[in-house]
């Protein structure tokens, strides 16, 4: 936002012949009132002074220059030459999507209606889950499908299970006032996420364990074989949400079990740039409609990528795009332009 200041314009008084007596009345009327002017506190012009608007760059303008709607740049086209359109997407918009940040100080926005799949009804043969009422978001499921199915097709065993999808906010309340009274309460708040602030709420999460042939599970690590779905899952769209050197800022413990989809442009980009969610949010805000454009290379092709504060957003007129809410205070148009 431009700051502005107003610049004061001299007067000039001309002195008449023979007319002494008069301009020192003059003079002296003029002294009070800008005695009395500047005794007011403001800084005003007197009526009828012409005033001129600086903005950021100390360049003067008239204060009517300005139209409204002048804040939007009037083309906007994508890398391709695509033209954009402004459209306001309406405020619920900003609270859905594949890039929404949820942690235990930016709550989810609970959709009156939300669409999620069985695990257990949709999985292939390459994991395993825990129980047929574990669900998760469509798009999540096909990547994780995809994810499982090539892991075990380059050597990895069949070991993998889904402990954790989907969650109801009741839910969440449960886990962690069990989590308070086993643990104590502060492991709980390193570890377990705060009802509403928990990313299983989105639909868009899994955590993994390690099922044994003989009936006993114990804890996914990322390690060994199971490195490659720690390395790889950015191709598939999920990261590792949760790193130990990120704890400071996502608010939750290392969880190499926890993993988030974001979809594979945004997941490549996140582990290019070494970002946790918190602070990929706050990089996309540099790309805007009218400024740079963020261009993403990842396995799944060539993205183009800009944001918009609040509910209007410049979307492509054609070709294929998606658009998520931040949950914070945005919009993200990711356009596949190759």
């Amino acid at each position: 936002m431009n700051s502005y200041s107003r610049r004061r314009r001299r007067r000039q008084w001309y002195v008449g012949p023979g007319g002494l007596l008069a301009v020192l009345a003059v003079i002296a009327a003029a002294v009070l009132a800008v005695v009395l002017f500047q005794g007011c506190g403001t800084d005003a012009p007197p009526a009828g002074e012409d005033t001129a608007q600086t903005d950021g760059d100390g360049q003067t303008g008239g204060q009517d220059d300005r139209q409204p709607g002048d804040s939007q740049p009037q083309e906007v086209k994508t890398s391709a030459g695509v033209s954009c359109t402004l459209t306001d997407l309406g405020e619920e918009a900003i609270y859905t999507g594949e890039l929404v940040l949820v942690n235990n100080w930016t709550l989810y926005h609970f959709p009156e209606e939300q669409e999620l799949v069985s695990i257990y009804a949709e999985k292939n043969d390459s994991y395993y889950v825990a129980g047929s009422e574990v669900y998760l978001a469509p798009a999540a499921m096909e990547a994780l499908n995809a994810m499982l199915g090539d892991f075990t097709a380059q050597g990895g065993s069949k070991s993998v299970n889904v402990v954790a999808g989907y969650r109801t906010e009741e839910f969440q309340q449960h886990l962690f006032d069990q989590s308070a009274e086993q643990n104590g309460l502060e492991h709980a708040q390193q570890y377990v996420a705060q009802p509403g602030g928990s990313e299983h709420h989105t639909g868009l999460v899994v955590d993994l364990s390690i099922y044994h042939d003989n009936g006993t599970s114990e804890e996914y690590h990322g390690t060994g074989e199971y490195a490659w779905i720690n390395g790889n899952c950015q191709n598939y769209g999920y990261v590792v949400r949760y790193a130990e050197d990120k704890a400071d800022l996502t608010g939750i413990a290392n969880e190499p079990w926890h993993f988030r989809y974001v979809g594979v442009p945004h997941a490549t980009q996140m582990v290019k740039e070494g970002l946790c969610l918190e602070e990929y949010i706050d990089y996309l805000k540099d790309y805007t409609a009218d400024g740079e454009h963020l261009m993403i290379e990842c396995a799944s092709g060539t993205y183009e990528v800009w944001y918009a504060q609040g509910s209007e957003v410049y979307l492509p007129d054609s070709g294929d795009y998606t658009v998520s809410g931040n949950n914070v205070d945005g919009i993200i148009v990711t356009c596949r332009v190759g």
